[in-house]
């Protein structure tokens, strides 16, 4: 479950089928009317049909088929309490209480639905709010998403809390955590004397708005910000790396990148490569095996790597003691260091296996 549900209505609306309450009401429209409902909501699984696709269908105008909408959507909310639709909207009405007032369309879905008949009711669910004269609905902008609610000063507070939280990230210029979060939202409450407000309202109030985000490593902070809201190859590839802790191959990683960020059109792992090749913060320490620099990682050849790491000792080294030490900063195998002391013009091999720079 995507999260713990209280006793609330949220529990109580995934044990109504939603999908066969819906269909037993539209069943009951005229033909067409039960048509134009089925394919504005996608209730047949085929995508939302626009009013003008709906109106060459039954060749009728855009605005014939509005109208005929507007009458089908007034008649289901009157037949609505025959189906105990009021008991199913007092559930969402709680749980969007409990939920500081205000929910995302997704987070609506996503919990009243969170079970078995998820996929079947989910834009059934969307016809139900349709259907609520009580619940209203604020248009997604820049900030914020798709978002409804029953009281305005609910959706007040949230716009409050978000420019608080936005202007502190702006002065700090750093990401903070969730309990900062908290902190900051509960200032912006209480400025109004109203009462804290839950987790699960804070967490209502992140997922509604659109530039306060949580990155893969669980930091809050601007969507303006790489680290946080990665949008090109290089960043997400040294996210993925941050996030396991550990080089990865450049397959590896853009199949690390297909899984976080999906995307109709596949990351090409080539392409990963050619791109981190070319940035200063990813270093090669393997064939195809990529680290950070943050990581005391440096770029160069194995050759490269012998010459500082005797220059640094500025003394006689052991052949096993330069293997050993190459083998901490790069991924190759013992034979290719070994190859690389046998350059004359570098190096010097002395008793015992014992080398010295020329």
């Amino acid at each position: 479950m995507a999260e713990n549900k209280e006793k609330t209505g949220e529990n109580k609306l995934e044990a109504v089928d939603l999908n066969r309450l819906i269909l037993d009401m539209i069943n009951k429209l005229p033909e067409r009317s039960r048509n134009i409902i089925i394919k504005r909501f996608n209730l047949d699984n085929k995508g939302v049909k626009t009013l003008d696709e709906i109106g060459k269908e039954y060749e009728i105008t855009r605005e014939r088929v509005r109208q005929i909408e507007v009458e089908a959507m007034a008649k289901l909310k009157k037949t609505s309490r025959k189906y105990n639709l009021d008991e199913a909207l007092g559930y969402i009405k709680e749980g969007v209480k409990n939920h500081g007032g205000i929910m995302s369309k997704e987070k609506i879905i996503k919990i009243f639905l969170d079970g078995e008949n998820f996929k079947a009711n989910k834009q059934t669910m969307l016809l139900i709010l349709s259907l609520d004269d009580k619940i209203k609905i604020l248009r997604e902008t820049k900030i914020y998403k798709k978002i409804y609610f029953y009281e305005k000063e609910n959706v007040l507070k949230f716009e409050k809390a978000t420019e608080k939280i936005k202007n502190y990230l702006q002065e700090k210029n750093r990401d903070i955590s969730f309990n900062k979060i908290t902190e900051l939202v509960n200032e912006s409450v209480n400025e109004d004397n109203s009462l804290p407000l839950s987790v699960k309202a804070i967490g209502s109030y992140l997922e509604a708005n659109k530039i306060i985000l949580k990155s893969i490593l669980g930091e809050w902070g601007s969507e303006k910000w790489s680290y946080i809201n990665p949008k090109n190859i290089r960043d997400k590839s040294y996210l993925s790396l941050k996030k396991n802790k550990n080089p990865l191959h450049f397959t590896v990683i853009a199949d690390e990148i297909n899984i976080i960020w999906p995307k109709k059109k596949k990351t090409n792992s080539q392409t990963v490569h050619n791109e981190l090749i070319k940035d200063s913060r990813f270093v090669l320490i393997g064939r195809g095996i990529y680290a950070l620099k943050e990581w005391g990682y440096e770029r160069g050849t194995v050759l490269d790597v012998i010459i500082k790491i005797m220059s640094e000792k500025n003394e006689n080294m052991k052949q096993e003691e330069i293997i050993k030490e190459v083998l901490d900063k790069r991924q190759v195998k013992k034979n290719t260091i070994i190859l690389n002391l046998q350059n004359k013009e570098r190096f010097e091999r002395l008793d015992g296996k014992v080398y010295r720079l020329r």
